[in-house]
């Protein structure tokens, strides 16, 4: 979640202080799991993905994080 901070002021101070708008860079999108996989194991056991286990979920972690920068 986007902080109400930027660099120790707030959005609206950061925002007047650099003319009027602040562009934050954009964070990275980052998957770790097959959603799809996961979401399809669950229709087929009538069941919603916050109900799966630890053991469940574990299955569809990916080895390493999917990064789209």
């Amino acid at each position: 979640m986007l902080s109400d901070k930027y660099n120790g002021l707030t959005l609206d101070e950061a925002a007047e202080k650099a003319g009027g708008y602040l562009a934050l860079p954009k964070r990275p999108l980052i998957i770790e799991a097959d959603y799809r996989a996961m979401s399809k194991y669950c229709r087929e056991r009538e069941i919603k993905p916050t109900d799966l286990t630890e053991e469940e979920y574990a299955m569809f972690l990916y080895d390493e994080p999917l990064v789209y920068t």
